[in-house]
């Protein structure tokens, strides 16, 4: 299990789980004082790539949803396409005209 931080604060803990049908993306709540004790260690949300699609748990996309979530969704996506690199720059100045 590997632990994610936001902001340098110890937010979640991550599992990746490979079985010969899928793989299991986890986010787990962490022990950190602002999580209610209720909600330390349990599933903050998961996604299961089948190698067809994926599915989502612990997430309602058809509902408004609240920040908590959404910032979730982010992470466990950006967790599930590791490869790709993504970024945000303004268009590159023109020389040539």
């Amino acid at each position: 299990m590997e632990e994610i931080y936001i902001d340098g604060i110890h937010e979640y803990n991550y599992l990746k789980t490979e079985t010969k049908d899928e793989t299991i993306h986890t986010l787990y709540y962490s022990d950190h004082v602002e999580w209610n004790s209720s909600l330390v260690g349990t599933k903050a949300i998961e996604l299961i790539d089948s190698g067809n699609g994926v599915s989502i748990k612990g997430l309602a996309l058809e509902e408004e949803e609240d920040y908590l979530k959404i910032e979730q969704l982010h992470i466990i996506l950006r967790l599930h396409s590791q490869e790709c690199i993504y970024e945000i720059s303004p268009p590159s100045i023109k020389t040539n005209f």
